[in-house]
């Protein structure tokens, strides 16, 4: 496997696609730097993860659905923080941001099928939302130190 400063550069040249792996949930991929010079390896939340982790959610949906809302909701919004907490590394932030909407349009969905149809709609659960807001999904580990040059 080709992996390392001239590796995206060799690959084109190929007409090809850098190489990427995965290792600890994560996909590692060649990049450059903020400033565009120099390598720097970088990680985005692996595919299949993603995939596992909301099907995992979305059965426990479908079990807690008839729990109480507010029990619910701090379950969520526990399992939320953990994945923040370990996938919150720099460069994956789209990463968690978009696990974070996925979330939420599932909690929608669940929580509408709670009581008689359609008596949840997208304007009350923002209202919910402000309420009794999720956690936002930020970075939670700096893997470089940027300086401010």
């Amino acid at each position: 496997m080709e992996f390392g400063r001239f590796a995206v550069q060799n690959a084109k040249r190929r007409g090809e696609r850098a190489e990427t792996f995965d290792f600890l949930g994560l996909t590692r991929y060649c990049g450059a730097k903020r400033d565009g010079q120099g390598f720097r390896m970088k990680r985005a939340t692996s595919r299949k993860k993603f995939t596992a982790k909301l099907r995992v959610f979305k059965e426990w949906l479908k079990i807690a659905r008839t729990t109480k809302t507010k029990e619910l909701w701090e379950i969520a919004k526990a399992k939320l923080r953990g994945r923040c907490a370990y996938y919150g590394l720099t460069d994956n932030l789209p990463g968690i941001k978009r696990f974070g909407e996925e979330v939420k349009k599932l909690l929608f969905k669940w929580l509408n099928r709670r009581g008689k149809r359609g008596c949840l709609t997208w304007q009350k659960f923002g209202e919910m939302l402000k309420q009794f807001p999720l956690p936002e999904p930020r970075i939670k580990v700096r893997m470089f130190k940027f300086s401010v040059n």
